[in-house]
């Protein structure tokens, strides 16, 4: 890891200052074509929202004094031009108005990356006038077209981001969204010890690394050692903002469904590792049901042959949409009685955390984090994947028992309340003060409490935190 020193100047005197913080975010365009894109534009929204003169400026639209203009967007390629993304008003280049949480994102390059790319990349967050770079972390963005090692360019990236960020004095904090960690006979010898290299290249060159589920983050370290001071493990976040506002009966009438239809939903781009060839075998087990894939393909023509497969085996009672916009996605949700998350594999859920946007009961596939989930929360129930018989046996029951299910809806709610998105700004937002103040962004005594939390300590972001959870939670 980097060694913690305080990093603006004027910022460390007497421990963390609740002074100005601006941050850089790198990741995939928030336009709802890829999760990672979307969750790191919901997490700038919620560190905005902290703020309760910019949290009134977006619901009211006005303009706040000290408010700088829109949130910005970077288009690789755009010949210096800054596209507009969607989110709360801030800047291109955050100014340092005293109080405030500004971002601003770099989009990374998805169709044809270049080691050129990722080099440009690194030097113009390093360039930018904000305090953190923060940069969300999957295998595929940093990926090299043609080679059999995942994130290979993330190899070339990391180093020279670290040189310039330590050049501008800027902390660097990384988000790992997933954690390979292939056994022997699942990869052979030299990717495993690539994947080695890249890690432990993640750890020593960043200020703080964030897991998003405790199996990423248990992954991680079973190959690299670190400090407990110098990692966090954070939930995901629930987008309660962003939750659908219309009723049931609008949400249905907007599908084409009946009022008095069961209806199950899986929401999410459609790939292999999700699922939906399950969720298909159980809708044939139950003709009665209504089943819906709220989702398509993946832009860029990923996944489209499993997705063609998927069509093609459909009964008529699945309803396939295709990818949906940011305001016909939660709609999706809030036709459903039951969601159904048949995943073989998952290291953490975005459209878990949709479904708790809704209140929406799931059930899922017996996965390590869904089982976390289920005993922490009783917000889910699990159920093995082998026997689908078994699976469609408990969908049925599960829609005849409205007790259960609402109990299901209780506690998604309860996990929902402690885990938006403004809970989880509020950690990243504590984390960034550390770092920027020259001590442990997580200290040794929140670590041997057995916490991978961040403790809030500033009470005015805890406000926030409440303030925006009863404007906006509904337990309808």
């Amino acid at each position: 890891m980097t060694t913690t020193t305080p990093i603006s100047d004027g910022r460390a005197r007497d421990g963390v200052e609740t002074t100005s913080t601006s941050v850089t975010t790198i990741a995939t365009p928030g336009d709802a074509s890829c999760g990672i894109g979307t969750y790191a534009r919901d997490l700038r929204a919620a560190l905005e929202d902290l703020e309760p003169d910019r949290r009134r400026e977006r619901e009211s639209g006005a303009t706040v004094s000290g408010s700088d203009g829109p949130t910005t967007s970077e288009t690789p390629g755009a010949s210096g031009a800054s596209g507009t993304a969607d989110g709360p008003a801030v800047t291109d280049e955050p100014g340092r108005t005293d109080g405030l949480t500004t971002t601003d994102a770099i989009d990374l390059e998805q169709d044809y990356p270049t080691a050129g790319h990722f080099i440009s990349i690194a030097l113009r967050a390093a360039a930018r006038d904000s305090d953190v770079v923060h940069v969300q972390h999957e295998y595929g963005l940093f990926r090299r077209p043609g080679s059999s090692y995942p994130g290979l360019y993330g190899l070339l990236f990391f180093p020279v981001l670290w040189l310039a960020t330590r050049i501008r004095r800027k902390a660097l904090v990384v988000t790992l969204h997933s954690v390979l960690s292939p056994a022997p006979e699942e990869a052979r010898f030299a990717k495993r010890c690539y994947l080695l290299v890249m890690h432990e290249l993640i750890a020593r060159v960043t200020d703080h690394v964030i897991f998003l589920s405790s199996d990423c983050e248990e992954q991680f370290h079973e190959d690299v050692a670190q400090d407990p001071t110098e990692y966090s493990v954070l939930p995901h976040g629930v987008n309660v903002r962003d939750s659908s506002p219309a009723d049931r009966s609008t949400a249905r009438e907007r599908f084409g469904f009946d009022p008095d239809d069961e209806i199950v939903v899986i929401p999410g781009f459609v790939r292999p590792p999700k699922g939906h060839d399950i969720f298909v075998d159980v809708a044939k087990q139950l003709p009665d049901v209504e089943f819906l894939i709220a989702g398509g393909a993946r832009p860029k023509g990923f996944d489209q042959e499993f997705v063609d497969e998927v069509e093609a085996d459909a009964p008529s009672n699945v309803t396939i949409t295709g990818v949906l916009d940011d305001e016909e996605f939660p709609m999706a949700l809030a036709t459903a009685d039951l969601a159904l998350l048949p995943y073989r594999v998952v290291t953490q859920s975005g459209t878990f955390n949709w479904c708790a946007a809704e209140e929406l009961p799931v059930l899922a596939s017996d996965r390590s984090y869904f089982r976390q989930i289920e005993a922490e929360w009783d917000a889910l129930e699990t159920i093995g994947l082998d026997d689908t018989a078994a699976i469609a046996d408990r969908v049925a029951t599960l829609l005849e028992d409205d007790e259960q299910r609402d109990a299901l809806a209780s506690g998604i709610r309860t996990y929902k309340e402690a885990n938006s998105f403004e809970t989880v700004a509020a950690e990243h937002l504590q984390i960034y003060r550390r770092i920027l103040a020259g001590v442990p962004a997580r200290r040794v005594d929140d670590a041997e409490g057995g916490t991978t939390r961040i403790p809030v300590e500033d009470e005015s972001m805890l406000a926030a935190c409440s303030a925006q959870r009863e404007a906006t939670v509904s337990s309808d």
